[in-house]
């Protein structure tokens, strides 16, 4: 549908701070003013978590509710070709998580491409992966590890929660730049391999915060070192890979507004200034980084060119360690 001046300007109109009932869209537009924010996972999670609260607020700030609904499966294709199939309008909203980048580095057929046919808005949070051990092991480094694989006739195994996800790419891209004698186990989501990993029976857990921090406080696990830019402001003692001479193996989840393609760039802009403004609440900001992750919000350029980055830092990893998703 050709989207006219006029309807442009409703569209911004509806996403004014403190519009009215009587400064509602056309109904071709939004009807009944409700922004729908597609989230591909299943209630209760890490992201479904984060978009509740992002949508609450962001609700708040436009004066319109923004509802969220859960379109999990299939490797979060479900729920992104649900809004990549949308109409522009503003209505239908993608709260989008790494595999967003990843099923593409990955080689995954999807029935969109996230480059073409969704326009990111902005990067809500991110938080790298740990790497984990049981505290009665005498690994303190990453480069332990490796000698110890090395040493180990089958060599060592570490577990993740699963074939293709974010742990698993840093753990096969450590082996491959290290030489290390490491054996994927891959696992159906985080719970069973921490499981087995506060049990010890597995030797490496690659996690993120959430969940495996709590078993990191409790002195369940210990965590040896953290893929991300900076160190965690919640466990400021495990030093980073960069520090452990692994300055490619950063990485972990991240989340992010996307809309369909089309979507007019005055309501783009709108929407991720809002975002902005809602990521620098003090409650929203404190609740994130206590959760383990790092805030951003950035701009449509910035988020767009992370995406790209990430695709194209992991395709190769992918290839060279002949990772096939399940």
């Amino acid at each position: 549908m050709k989207l006219t001046i006029a309807v442009v300007a409703a569209l911004v109109s509806a996403f004014a701070p403190g519009a009215q009932a009587q400064t509602a869209p056309a109904a071709d537009t939004c009807p009944a003013r409700t922004v729908r924010v597609v989230v591909p996972f299943a209630p209760g999670g890490a992201l479904d978590t984060v978009a509740r609260l992002v949508s609450q607020k962001l609700g708040e700030k436009f004066n319109q509710p923004f509802v969220v609904e859960n379109k999990p499966g299939a490797a979060n294709i479900i729920g992104n070709d649900l809004v990549a199939k949308s109409p522009p309008d503003g209505c239908t909203l993608l709260f989008a998580a790494a595999p967003i980048a990843l099923n593409q580095a990955l080689g995954i057929k999807t029935p969109y491409d996230v480059q073409k046919d969704l326009t990111p808005i902005s990067l809500v949070a991110s938080g790298g992966v740990f790497v984990l051990v049981h505290p009665s092991t005498p690994y303190k480094t990453m480069q332990d590890i490796v000698e110890a694989s090395k040493a180990a006739p089958g060599g060592l195994n570490y577990a993740t929660a699963g074939v293709g996800s974010m742990p698993h790419l840093i753990g096969e891209g450590w082996r491959v730049k290290s030489g290390a004698k490491l054996v994927h186990v891959g696992y159906k989501g985080s719970a069973g391999a921490l499981q087995d990993a506060v049990a010890g029976t597995v030797t490496v857990l690659l996690d993120g915060y959430i969940p495996s921090g709590a078993q990191v406080a409790a002195g369940k696990l210990r965590a040896i070192a953290y893929g991300a830019p900076q160190r965690s402001a919640l466990l400021p003692n495990v030093p980073t890979t960069a520090e452990q001479g692994f300055p490619d193996l950063v990485g972990g989840g991240f989340f992010g507004l996307m809309a369909p393609a089309g979507t007019p760039k005055a309501l783009i802009d709108k929407i991720a200034a809002g975002v902005k403004e809602v990521l620098a609440q003090p409650d929203v900001r404190e609740r994130l980084i206590r959760q383990g992750y790092e805030v951003h919000g950035s701009t449509p350029a910035e988020y767009s060119a992370y995406i790209r980055r990430e695709i194209e830092r992991w395709t190769p990893v992918a290839k060279a360690a002949g990772i096939k998703p399940e």
